[in-house]
């Protein structure tokens, strides 16, 4: 399956930077310093603290350098380490130094988004519980085309969190993690699901990258249900047993349905990792 068009490019045609309203996160904010060249943009995202090791999760817009970011905690300026980032999602991992771990409070504990519901209520903060936000929907299009992964539209009581902010579940676990607000709904934002943090750390952890894998399968976009096409010879997916009419019903632990689902799951593999397909085969539901 040929990469399709970056998110970046359909998803976040008219992306704005937001001002912070989350609670707690207005003295904690990362700064990116400007791309070289025409168009470059200094630019500031919150962020969210993924572990006790002082590792912390972000987003980047496309005119900042990922490379050149510095935490601001009231009046201190705190130079993080880059470890890793996504260009498709613009999901960025940066680690503390050891002498300022302190400097953030509160590591998250991640969750998942793959089962929330549409109008279920999620929160801009892991602890407090005094305003809800609400689900709209899962969206894998924008504009007619196939986003490389899919995003959740959530709705909030007032304008959406700046970019990077946390979008927590009732228990307080990270579902999810603010992209950007919906073009004229400032309303509403765009969230990358919390497994976009986990797949970057665990792609860079295992092969010091972070890349899109490729199985070698070809699909067709206007054809539903799932059916793979054709294999490609000597490709993963040929070397694990998928076959030419097989119908895809789960890549992992997500289930699929349409192409577009596929799509995203595929977003979530990682070069060398294993991942069970199940798949129907004629009548034989295969794994």
């Amino acid at each position: 399956m040929n990469p399709l068009y970056p998110l970046v490019k359909r998803l976040l045609i008219a992306a704005v930077l937001m001002p912070v309203i989350a609670s707690g996160l207005s003295a904690q904010m990362i700064h990116f310093a400007a791309l070289p060249g025409k168009g470059g943009k200094a630019t500031i995202s919150a962020c969210v603290l993924v572990d006790d090791q002082g590792t912390l999760a972000s987003v980047v817009e496309l005119q900042s350098d990922p490379a050149k970011a510095t935490l601001h905690v009231g009046d201190k300026k705190i130079p993080l380490t880059f470890v890793a980032n996504n260009m498709e999602s613009r999901v960025a991992i940066y680690r503390l130094p050891d002498d300022a771990k302190d400097a953030v409070k509160g590591a998250a504990t991640l969750g998942s988004s793959l089962n929330l519901k549409s109008s279920q209520a999620v929160y801009t903060s892991a602890t407090e519980r005094k305003t809800e936000s609400s689900v709209v929907s899962r969206v894998n299009r924008f504009q007619g085309k196939v986003l490389p992964l899919a995003v959740l539209r959530v709705n909030h009581p007032g304008k959406a969190p700046a970019s990077g902010s946390g979008i927590y579940d009732v228990n307080g676990k990270l579902v999810g993690i603010v992209r950007q607000a919906v073009y004229n709904n400032p309303n509403s934002s765009y969230c990358l699901p919390a497994e976009v943090i986990t797949r970057v750390i665990a792609d860079h952890k295992r092969n010091g990258r972070v890349s899109r894998c490729w199985i070698g399968i070809i699909m067709d976009e206007l054809v539903s249900p799932p059916i793979v096409e054709s294999v490609r010879p000597e490709s993963p997916a040929k070397k694990a047993g998928l076959q030419s009419g097989d119908v895809i019903l789960s890549i992992g632990n997500q289930t699929v349905k349409e192409y577009a689902e596929v799509v995203d799951g595929f977003f979530y593999l990682i070069a060398g990792e294993a991942k069970k397909f199940r798949v129907l085969r004629g009548t034989k539901v295969m794994e």
